[in-house]
C-alpha cells in the first residue's frame, strides 16, 4: 500500500480542503493566501454568491496565521473569504493576480490590505470609501451632504474608467438610482424604472450574477416596481425583459423578486417568481421548499375561484363574499389594532368613494378579538362598506382559508368570482383600479 501524499486534495464535510500544510501550498502558486497576525482560527473559508445567499465553496487550514488556496482546483471568480457570510469580505480570484491578505486579527475585516493584486486593492478602496461616504451622508441634513456626494461621484468616475471590468460594474451598482414618481401609466413607470436602475449596466459581464450588489439592486428595483405597478403588468414586463438575459442573471432577478414579493405579501408574484427561478436554476438546493410553496398556493392563484367567506357582520348577520358576485370586490384583511392597516384606511376610503358607483365593492375581514374595538375603528375611519369577523384574530376562518400571514392584506376578486390579484396596496391598488375603470 502506498503512503498517501500530503499534497493530495481530500474532501471533508462536503468541502474541498485545498492545502494540508504550508509546504503543500508553497509547492504550487497560491490563487489566494493570507498572513494574519494573532489569527487563532483553524480554517478560512471561501463562499460563492448563489442568487441571494452565500454558499460555502472551499476551505483552507490556518497555521501560524497563514493560509493558502491552491490555484489548481479553485475556479476564477468573485468570492467572500472569511469565517462565515457574516464575518468576511470580497476577493476576486483570477489567473493573472495572486492576492494576499495582510492584517491583524483584531478588526481584521475593517483594516486588512491586499498585496500582489492591484485589482483587489482598488476594489477594496472603492468599496470602503464609498461606503464610508454614504454612511457619513446619512448622518447629515441634506444641505450638508454635498462634499460627500462629490467624493462619491469622483470615486465612481474613477471606477468607470478602471481597466478591470469588475470595478466598472461596481461603479454602476454604487450609483444611486434616480427617483421615480408614482403618477405614471404602468408602461411609462416600468420604462422609467429600467432607465433609473439599469441604464448602462453591463449584462454581459462575467460578474453580473456573481456580485451580491446586483441582487441588492434588483431588490430595490422590484420594491419600487411592486409598489407602482399592478402585479399582472409587473410580471408581464418582467417576463419580456428577463427572457433575453443569461440564466444566471435570470435566477438572481427572480429570486430577488421572490424575496420582495414575500415582504409585500404578493403570493401570486411569489409563485410566478418561484417558477421562473426554478426554470433558470433547476439544481438549486432551495427547489423543494419553493415547490412546496407553489403547490400550497395553487388553489389561491390568479384565475382560480375565490373561496367563499361567510361570517357575521357587526350586527350579527352572516354575510357572504359570494353575495357581491357581479362586481369587482376587494377583500380587505385588517384589524383595529393594526397600525399599518389604519394608516392605509384613508387611502382605501378615497378609492372606494371614487369607484364604488362604477361597480367597486370592499369586503372587510377583521382579525380583531374585541367587538367593541372593531366597531369603533369602522366608525372612526369612516369605512362605509361590508364588514365581517368571527373575532378569532389570526385564527380567523377566513384568514386561514386565504393563508394570510400579515395584514393589511388584500385579494381582488373579479365579477365572476375569480381571484384577479393579491396584495394590492397604495399606488399599486390605485393603478389597478384605474386600469379596471378607465
Amino acid at each position: 500500500m502506498k503512503k498517501s501524499s500530503p499534497f493530495r486534495m481530500r474532501a471533508k464535510g462536503g468541502l474541498i480542503w485545498l492545502c494540508w500544510g504550508l509546504s503543500a501550498c508553497q509547492a504550487q502558486p497560491a490563487a489566494f493566501s493570507g498572513q494574519i497576525e494573532g489569527f487563532a482560527r483553524d480554517s478560512v473559508y471561501l463562499f460563492r454568491w448563489e442568487a441571494g445567499r452565500w454558499e460555502r465553496a472551499a476551505a483552507a487550514p490556518v497555521q501560524g496565521g497563514k493560509f493558502a488556496f491552491s490555484r489548481k482546483t479553485l475556479p476564477p471568480g468573485l468570492y467572500l473569504w472569511g469565517l462565515s457570510p457574516q464575518e468576511g469580505d470580497l476577493v476576486w480570484i483570477s489567473e493573472k493576480e495572486t492576492p494576499e491578505v495582510r492584517g491583524q486579527a483584531q478588526q481584521l475585516f475593517q483594516a486588512y490590505t491586499y498585496e500582489n493584486s492591484p485589482t483587489n486593492a482598488d476594489l477594496l478602496r472603492l468599496r470602503r470609501q464609498v461606503s464610508a461616504a454614504y454612511q457619513q451622508m446619512g448622518q447629515l441634513p441634506p444641505e450638508q451632504r454635498t462634499p460627500y456626494q462629490n467624493q462619491i461621484d469622483s470615486l465612481l468616475r474613477w471606477a468607470e474608467k478602471h481597466p478591470a471590468p469588475l470595478l466598472r460594474l461596481y461603479a454602476h451598482l454604487f450609483r444611486s438610482p434616480a427617483p421615480t414618481t408614482p403618477d405614471r401609466q404602468p408602461a411609462q413607470a416600468w420604462d422609467a424604472l429600467l432607465a433609473s436602475f439599469w441604464k448602462g449596466f453591463d449584462w454581459e459581464s462575467l460578474f453580473a450574477a456573481q456580485v451580491p450588489e446586483t441582487f441588492f439592486r434588483f431588490q430595490a428595483f422590484w420594491q419600487n416596481a411592486i409598489s407602482l405597478l399592478p402585479e399582472d403588468s409587473l410580471l408581464s414586463y418582467a417576463d419580456r425583459w428577463l427572457k433575453a438575459k443569461k440564466p444566471a442573471v435570470q435566477a438572481v432577478a427572480w429570486m430577488a423578486l421572490l424575496d420582495i414579493a414575500q415582504r409585500f405579501q404578493r403570493s401570486e408574484v411569489m409563485v410566478v417568481a418561484g417558477e421562473r427561478f426554478l426554470a433558470a436554476a433547476p439544481q438549486d438546493p432551495r427547489r423543494a421548499q419553493i415547490e412546496q410553496f407553489i403547490q400550497a398556493e395553487g388553489p389561491l392563484r390568479k384565475g382560480q375561484p375565490a373561496p367563499d367567506i361567510a361570517l357575521p357582520d357587526p350586527q350579527g348577520q352572516v354575510r357572504k363574499l359570494s353575495d357581491l358576485r357581479g362586481k369587482w370586490v376587494l377583500i380587505d384583511f385588517w384589524a383595529s389594532w393594526c397600525r399599518p392597516c389604519r394608516v392605509e384606511n384613508p387611502h382605501v376610503v378615497r378609492l372606494y368613494q371614487q369607484y364604488h358607483s362604477r361597480g367597486f365593492e370592499i369586503f372587510g375581514v377583521s382579525l380583531d378579538h374585541q367587538r367593541e374595538a372593531w366597531i369603533k375603528a369602522i366608525e372612526s375611519d369612516g369605512l362605509r362598506w361590508m364588514h365581517v369577523s368571527d373575532l378569532k384574530g389570526w385564527q380567523s376562518a377566513a384568514a386561514q382559508l386565504y393563508r394570510v400571514s400579515g395584514i393589511p392584506f388584500t385579494v381582488l376578486v373579479d365579477p365572476q368570482g375569480r381571484i384577479a390579484a393579491k396584495g394590492l396596496r397604495g399606488p399599486a391598488l390605485e393603478a389597478k383600479l384605474k386600469e379596471l375603470f378607465p
